[in-house]
C-alpha cells in the first residue's frame, strides 16, 4: 500500500527505520528487533541505504540492502519503504536496475535522498540532488516517493528559508510526503512546518524521532548531524550519565513527552529511528498507546 494513501485516509502513520547489519552475525539481532516491533502494528518500515554500511559501490551491494527490504515485506508481512540515494545510485543504468529489483520485491514506496557526500569517491553523479532523483524514480514505475526534511535546516543549507525552498523543490518534482531528520526540540519542528506552509508546502511532513536513551548513541549521532540539544535534555543526560537504567528512564520520559506534544499539535505521524533496538520504541508506544485513531 502506498504511504500517500495511508496519509490521505485521515489517520496517522507510525513507522520504524532500521539499519542493515554490518556483519552477518548481526542479522539475528536485527530480526529479533523487527519481530518485537512488528507486534506494535507499524504502518510501514524502512531499511537505510547508507554509504557507511556499504563497503563496495556496486549494484550488488545495493541489492543486498534491498534484499533485506524484501525479507521485511515477505517474511514479516510489513509494508516497506526503500531508500535510494544519489550518492550511491550515480547513473541511470544503476537506477533502472535498482527500480527493477524494487518492483520484483513488491515495494510500492521509495524515499529519494541525496545522501551524505563522500569526498574520496570519484566520478560525476547523474543525479546531483534529491530533486533530480525524485522525477527519475517516478518515471521508472508507479511508486509513491517521499523526501527528507530538516527542521533545523540541512547543515549545508545557508538558511532555513533556503532549506524550505529546497524541500518545496523536491515535493514539486513529485515527492508526496516528507520525513524529517531527528530533532529533540519540538519548537524547531513547528517553526519549520510553519515556514514550509507559508512557502506553499501542503504535503504531509512526518517528524522523525529517536528516544535519547544512550549517551554514546546520542553523542555520535547528534554531533555528526548537527542536531541541537535543548538545555533540559542536556542537563538530564549529564545528570544520569553514570546510571544506565536511570538514563534510559529519563530518555524514555523525554521521548514520550516529545511525541505527545507533536501528536497534540496534529502531526500526520511519527517515524522512529530505532538503531536496530526495540526496547525504547516499544516503551514509547506502550505509553503513547496509539490507537490508530487521529
Amino acid at each position: 500500500m502506498k504511504i500517500s494513501s495511508m496519509l490521505s485516509s485521515g489517520g496517522r502513520t507510525f513507522s520504524f527505520e532500521f539499519y542493515p547489519p554490518k556483519k552477518e552475525e548481526d542479522i539475528p539481532a536485527l530480526k529479533s528487533a523487527i519481530a518485537e516491533l512488528k507486534s506494535l502494528g507499524p504502518d510501514f518500515v524502512s531499511i537505510t541505504l547508507s554509504q557507511k554500511y556499504m563497503p563496495k559501490w556496486s549494484f550488488a551491494s545495493i541489492s543486498n540492502t534491498l534484499a533485506l527490504s524484501g525479507v521485511l515485506k515477505h517474511e514479516f508481512s510489513l509494508e516497506v519503504m526503500a531508500h535510494l540515494t544519489t550518492e550511491i545510485i550515480r547513473d541511470r543504468q544503476t537506477l533502472d536496475e535498482t527500480l527493477k529489483l524494487v518492483k520484483i520485491l513488491g515495494l510500492d514506496n521509495v524515499l529519494a535522498l541525496r545522501g551524505d557526500l563522500t569526498p574520496d569517491r570519484e566520478g560525476e553523479r547523474c543525479f546531483s540532488y534529491a530533486s533530480d532523483l525524485v522525477p527519475a524514480v517516478k518515471s521508472g514505475g508507479d511508486f509513491c516517493v517521499g523526501v527528507a526534511a530538516y527542521p533545523e535546516k540541512h547543515p549545508e543549507a545557508p538558511s532555513l528559508e533556503e532549506d524550505v525552498r529546497r524541500l518545496k523543490q523536491k515535493l514539486d518534482a513529485g515527492g508526496e510526503f516528507a520525513i524529517t531528520q531527528v530533532f529533540f526540540d519540538n519548537e524547531a519542528f513547528f517553526r519549520f512546518r510553519d515556514a514550509a506552509a507559508a512557502a506553499g508546502v501542503s504535503a504531509p511532513i512526518i517528524p522523525g524521532l529517536m528516544p535519547p536513551t544512550s549517551l554514546r548513541q546520542s553523542d555520535n549521532f547528534v554531533v555528526s548531524q548537527g542536531i541541537s540539544v535543548p538545555a533540559a535534555l542536556s542537563a538530564g543526560l549529564e545528570k544520569h550519565g553514570g546510571d544506565k537504567e536511570a538514563l534510559f528512564a529519563f530518555g524514555l520520559d523525554y521521548a514520550v513527552k516529545q511525541a505527545e506534544d507533536l501528536l497534540s499539535a496534529g502531526v500526520p505521524g511519527l517515524h522512529f529511528y530505532t538503531f536496530n533496538r526495540s526496547r525504547a520504541t516499544r516503551e514509547v508506544f506502550r505509553r503513547l498507546n496509539p490507537a490508530r485513531a487521529a
